[in-house]
């Protein structure tokens, strides 16, 4: 539809005409309706669509980008904690293995032991060392690494002294309900569905384009007169008169059709690849789904057999420990004890962190992580986004509701998780026990029971007033 206003003045030599100058004016109005190629208002609306469609992608991609750094600062997280348990296993094994050593030079002095006990011990003393550099060196790693996913600069602040211990409760989560959850939640998934939407719209006007181009067409003229007469009277004739208009049907189409069909036959290619990709992306979740199933179970079953390893561990060492004063015993099973039981406390620790980092990766797969942690976007509240758009299920925010506190998920233990291991440390240098000691309750286990993870929850603590002594790793 077009609205055009013309104006054209003439001037002749005088006795020429009858009007000198004289002006003709008009104002068309044409009309053209497609009735093929171009018509329908799916096909004049598909590139809005399509605009909004990307709008909604952008989204889903900084939530997904958002998930994975919420992962990675569990992750880091979790790794400090190992990282300070096995800096105190190695400690003790130090502490442990210099007792040895000096209980070794006094034997052979007073002429109990041979250079060969000695020997042996400064041999074990030294992989000690040498353990406890590498695990003091993975630790301050560690640290850099999470001060570096939390923005932080690497001097500062001088130590992470992480004051939440790692849950050591069972988590079984239902195979059906996790799939149904994955599938609704997944940034990734709902983002190639988004993709899908698009590229139905460009195959809907590929689809118009192919069409030859038939246009009903209409216009209408309004012309007017206006000049000055020899006489010199000025004259003037309104529009509405000197009407004229016409009606017809223009048509036309390129030979071949060559062009369209080809655009066509992309659109329809590319809508096939992106079908093909977000079927390979559900076949990949699926699978990922699984691992971090079969992790779970892993690592807990490990946990539970380093639980039960250390127990075992600190009542052979203590034994060992008991008969070697009397003489019932030889050093080589003191060393040994001391080694299996630095180990067993070392690999609880791992299993267990590895199991709190399993259940964040989790969340992750099934696009929940942000919710669990609290990380709310206002355009999720009212579920005006998505594939499904203002058809999704509804969810009961009042318009004005502000988001609430965070329940709380990470508990404050006052103090590093590596705090309770004291309680648990053997020493050569005091008497044994009357009787072993039961089994102790797990140093690093979580009082508090794990929320479900599509509740809303707290945050990682970390305390960084604790003064830390400059030479404490050194």
């Amino acid at each position: 539809m077009g609205l055009n206003e013309t104006l054209i003045v003439f001037r002749f030599p005088a006795g020429s005409e009858a009007l000198n100058p004289q002006s003709q004016s008009a104002l068309a109005l044409t009309v053209t309706q497609p009735l093929l190629q171009g018509a329908g208002v799916s096909v004049n609306v598909a590139s809005i669509l399509i605009a909004r469609l990307q709008t909604e992608r952008s989204y889903f991609q900084l939530k997904d980008s958002v998930q994975d750094r919420v992962r990675g600062v569990i992750q880091a997280y979790w790794s400090v904690v190992f990282a300070r348990t096995d800096v105190w296993a190695k400690r003790q094994q130090v502490e442990q293995g210099a007792a040895a050593h000096a209980r070794a030079e006094a034997r052979k002095k007073a002429g109990l032991g041979s250079t060969g006990d000695v020997a042996q011990a400064q041999v074990a003393l030294s992989n000690f060392r040498a353990a406890l550099v590498t695990a003091e060196a993975t630790l301050l790693q560690n640290e850099d690494i999470l001060r570096n996913i939390l923005g932080w600069p690497p001097t500062e602040p001088e130590r992470i002294v992480p004051v939440t211990p790692p849950s050591a409760i069972r988590i079984d989560p239902k195979w059906d309900e996790i799939l149904a959850l994955a599938s609704e939640m997944r940034p990734d998934l709902i983002e190639l569905n988004l993709v899908l939407e698009a590229d139905e719209q460009n195959l809907r006007v590929a689809r118009n384009q192919t069409l030859p181009k038939l246009d009903a067409a209409m216009s209408y003229q309004w012309n007017g007169l206006e000049g000055i007469a020899p006489s010199g009277d000025r004259l003037s004739v309104s529009s509405g008169p000197f009407a004229n208009w016409s009606l017809g049907v223009n048509f036309s189409v390129p030979l071949g059709l060559r062009q369209g069909r080809a655009n066509l036959r992309n659109a329809e290619l590319v809508l096939v690849s992106d079908k093909a990709n977000l079927e390979q992306a559900r076949h990949h979740a699926l699978h990922a789904l699984a691992g971090n199933l079969r992790n779970l179970a892993q690592y807990y079953e490990q946990y539970i057999a380093f639980r039960e390893t250390r127990s075992a561990a600190r009542v052979n060492l203590e034994q060992q420990i008991a008969d070697f004063r009397a003489g019932r015993s030889i050093l080589l099973n003191v060393l040994q004890a001391i080694t299996d039981w630095g180990n067993a406390v070392s690999s609880e620790a791992q299993s267990l962190a590895q199991y709190n980092v399993e259940l964040a990766n989790l969340e992750e797969q099934t696009g929940t992580i942000l919710e669990s942690h609290g990380v709310r976007f206002m355009e999720e509240r009212f579920a005006s986004i998505g594939p499904l758009g203002r058809l999704a299920k509804r969810r009961l925010y009042p318009l004005g509701s502000a988001p609430g506190p965070n329940a709380e998920r990470y508990p404050d233990s006052g103090g590093p998780p590596d705090k309770d291991l004291d309680n648990d440390r053997p020493s050569l240098n005091e008497p044994p026990p009357k009787q072993p000691p039961a089994a102790q309750q797990v140093p690093l286990q979580n009082t508090q029971p794990r929320s479900r993870m599509a509740a809303t929850l707290g945050a990682l603590r970390i305390d960084l007033s604790s003064p830390v002594k400059e030479n404490e790793f050194k």
